[in-house]
């Protein structure tokens, strides 16, 4: 089997989408094609089941999956063992779309002085599948907003806790108060993301709890999305301080207190979510890793 195959292969199984494989492999469609077709031939059985527009593996791909991830991970070790180049490899990095706009630029500007010739992946962060994929090597280490949570393979670290504000335009009503309880959300429109990072159980429990019933609520799944809704009076937010400070800054939005909108909060503290950098508990991180996470640490240091 052709190591070059194997990795085509772990590229289509990652994101189920040849074409996706194949920009991030940064070739043509037709070449991530024949090299999956090579590797059919090779091992005699198909591995991916093509239905319309849809890529599925097959029972032989999923078998060959984690054997394959063991085989491209020795072979990239193997490398580095002979040409003793600590900067040759990649480095995957799963970020949070606000934490990521805080820090990205400092954290590889720091990271190029020591690894200039690391190619970098960014992803933007989900919970999802992120312990398999951290257990596995596909993701080397992830920076997220939100509560910590529990999962085998998995080493969480809070790095900071970041303030969470509730937003509002300067025309809304709100604007003029220093400070948001529930009450005060009363009838007004909500624009939240899907899951506030983590928060916004707590946050509609409250509510619930102050016998509160909010105005129509907007979900969006970005982060730059919310802002723009926000700025344009179509209701409030509740998100970190760090992603919305230059439009606060800049009068575009009011950020309020909404440390009253956590009901397990104190009155005088308020509202943060931790900054958490997760890491695989069970496999060797790599040097570039190892070296990024103490960048995150000193980006991020309270």
């Amino acid at each position: 089997m052709d190591i070059r195959h194997l990795k085509t292969f772990l590229a289509v199984a990652a994101g189920l989408s040849f074409r996706k494989a194949a920009e991030a492999l940064h070739y043509a469609p037709s070449t991530v094609t024949a090299q999956i077709r090579a590797l059919e031939e090779d091992l005699g059985t198909p591995l991916f089941e093509r239905t319309g527009r849809r890529v599925l593996l097959t029972d032989h791909g999923r078998r060959l999956l984690p054997r394959a991830r063991r085989i491209a991970e020795m072979a990239d070790d193997a490398r580095r063992a002979v040409t003793h180049d600590a900067d040759s490899g990649e480095l995957s990095v799963r970020m949070s779309q606000s934490l990521g706009m805080l820090c990205l630029p400092e954290a590889l500007r720091r990271f190029r002085t020591r690894f200039p010739a690391t190619r970098v992946h960014v992803a933007t962060a989900s919970r999802h599948g992120l312990a398999a994929d951290l257990r596995h090597g596909e993701v080397d280490l992830a920076l997220l907003l939100g509560r910590p949570f529990a999962a085998e393979g998995v080493n969480m670290e809070t790095l900071r806790q970041e303030p969470l504000v509730c937003i509002t335009a300067p025309g809304s009503p709100l604007a003029a108060l220093d400070r948001v309880t529930p009450a005060d959300l009363a009838g007004q429109p909500l624009v939240l993301t899907r899951h506030v990072w983590s928060l916004r159980p707590a946050i509609e429990q409250t509510l619930a709890a102050a016998h509160v019933q909010p105005g129509p609520v907007l979900e969006c799944s970005s982060i730059s999305i919310v802002r723009r809704c926000v700025a344009a009076g179509l209701g409030a937010a509740v998100v970190p301080l760090c992603a919305v400070r230059d439009e606060v800054d800049r009068g575009v939005l009011c950020a309020l207190d909404a440390s009253a909108l956590d009901a397990s909060a104190l009155a005088d503290v308020p509202l943060r979510a931790p900054v958490l950098l997760a890491l695989p508990a069970q496999r060797r991180i790599a040097a570039a890793a190892v070296f990024f996470a103490g960048v995150l640490r000193e980006v991020f240091r309270p």
